[in-house]
């Protein structure tokens, strides 16, 4: 974020209370979004939306090495109720120096496939965000996960540890708070990795695997799901291309298995424009029928003035889910956003 506002706790202990402990300084950064924003022939409603963000990270010193703590506080609009205001993610990270990071992630998305997930060139959003398209991965989504990365002869590994999260979702919704376990819901643990890299000026690489487990037999999950994912991408001057494969594997008897392609290219049209094309094609491989290939194209645009951005994505999806028989699903969104 732009124009950091940074808070000395050292200076203010003396004013709220007496103690010994090394200085620690606090940074708080923060973001409001104003959209606008509908599916062509659908029920839209009331398309005007807003949404903000405030974000903390305070880090020390901890016998040489560095401790760093992220909370960033985030709400969807306000709701009727102050319970929409809430800790959208934290994690606290613990800088070894040569030996690499360590840290304990809920929802910051540090580790693993989940940085690498859609690494296209995008101006605004991925395409999928908002069409109910999927990339094809089954990453942990960072809920409760432990992690380690470093950096060795220029490429970074990045490992994810998933203790484990609900069968029927990989997003940060049931996270444990402190002294909690997940109970029988949390039925679904596993691993993933991922290996990035600049080989060469413009040109990075990357790859990443994972597997989840199903750890409660009673369930219909009767195979692990297995994923992988590769990404390249090229910068050329004002351009940058990209491409990226995925692929997943496994999990409830009948599940479809499916293939991932993305395309994309972003033009930087001057300091302040810039403009993006892309593409993703799913083969979504039917069990007991055909291939239906599930087809998503968008175009994104962004300009930014200072710390203000108006951005713009339309995306349209045919054949959701691989149903040849789908309505198209078409999302345009027009974004101000202001960064502090």
């Amino acid at each position: 974020m732009n124009n950091l506002k940074k808070v000395g706790l050292s200076a203010l202990a003396g004013s709220l209370v007496a103690f010994s402990a090394n200085a620690v300084e606090v940074t708080v950064s923060g973001k409001t979004e104003v959209t606008y924003a509908g599916q062509a022939d659908s029920t839209n409603g009331n398309k005007w939306g807003m949404g903000n963000g405030i974000t903390f990270s305070g880090s020390g010193d901890v016998n040489g090495m560095t401790a760093t703590y992220t909370a960033v506080i985030g709400d969807s609009g306000q709701a009727s109720s102050n319970t929409s205001e809430t800790f959208a993610s934290s994690s606290l990270m613990l800088d070894m120096g040569d030996m690499g990071t360590v840290g304990f992630d809920q929802g910051v998305g540090e580790f693993g496939v989940s940085t690498i997930d859609d690494k296209m060139p995008y101006a605004y959003e991925e395409i999928w965000t908002y069409t109910g398209a999927s990339n094809g991965l089954k990453a942990a989504g960072g809920c409760n996960v432990l992690g380690y990365k470093n950096t060795f002869a220029g490429y970074t590994l990045s490992i994810e540890l998933d203790p484990g999260h609900s069968e029927s979702t990989t997003d940060s919704v049931g996270c444990n708070g402190d002294g909690a376990n997940g109970g029988t819901e949390q039925t679904r643990s596993g691993y993933n990795w991922a290996l990035t890299g600049s080989p060469m000026d413009g040109l990075t690489v990357g790859v990443g695997v994972g597997k989840e487990n199903d750890k409660d037999s009673t369930t219909t999950f009767v195979e692990d799901d297995s994923y992988t994912t590769g990404f390249v991408t090229y910068a050329m001057g004002a351009a940058t291309v990209g491409y990226q494969m995925s692929e997943n594997d496994g999990g409830t008897a009948g599940t479809a298995s499916n293939s991932v392609e993305i395309y994309g290219i972003s033009f930087a049209v001057n300091d302040n424009l810039a403009i993006s094309v892309n593409q993703m094609d799913r083969e979504v491989e039917h069990v007991s029928a055909a291939v239906v290939t599930e087809e998503t194209t968008g175009f994104g645009a962004s300009y930014t003035m200072g710390s203000a951005s108006i951005r713009l994505l339309n995306a349209e999806t045919s054949n959701l889910a691989g149903s040849s028989t789908a309505k198209d699903v078409e999302h345009t969104e027009i974004s101000l956003m202001l960064a502090f």
